[in-house]
């Protein structure tokens, strides 16, 4: 499985772009739309694209390179505190994950069963709340930019 390799992400009038490539591709960076990440941003703002760049850096891609537009995601997700939220919510989706009994639990990916359903229910809930979380600190970031360039 390869990870998407990020070096920039543009927020244009048009819709957000990523110059990005994958891990097992040997071709340059490439900037391009991305559809998902543009719709979210039309619907919900900043505060939406933060949470979905985030889930995107914790489940399938990597931040590659210096440029600026990086930095809000660096701060928020390579953290000590954002590894405390990271575990605070891993910790319950496994709590959730052992109160199933065995059954259940081989269930979960292949022919789920109620009680597997619902755990991969929760499983959900508990990632969006976390990316909801750590992302929080990118507007985080964004106030203490500003308060750099008021004192300069």
């Amino acid at each position: 499985m390869s990870t998407e390799l990020i070096n920039r992400i543009t927020v244009k009038k048009d819709g957000v772009y990523l110059s990005s490539h994958s891990s097992n591709d040997t071709s340059p960076y490439h900037s391009w739309r991305c559809k998902g990440l543009s719709e979210i941003y039309a619907a919900e703002g900043q505060k939406g694209l933060d949470r979905e760049v985030i889930r995107m850096l914790y489940e399938y891609a990597e931040l590659r390179g210096s440029h600026k537009s990086l930095d809000r995601y660096r701060y928020a997700k390579d953290t000590p505190a954002a590894r405390a939220v990271y575990q605070k919510y891993m910790d319950k989706i496994d709590d959730r994950y052992g109160q199933m009994d065995e059954a259940d639990q081989k269930s979960v990916w292949y022919k789920p069963t109620e009680k597997a359903k619902e755990y991969r229910a929760y499983e959900r809930e508990m990632r969006e709340k976390m990316y909801s979380e750590i992302a929080e600190r990118c507007g985080e970031y964004d106030k203490k930019q500003k308060n750099k360039d008021l004192e300069r």
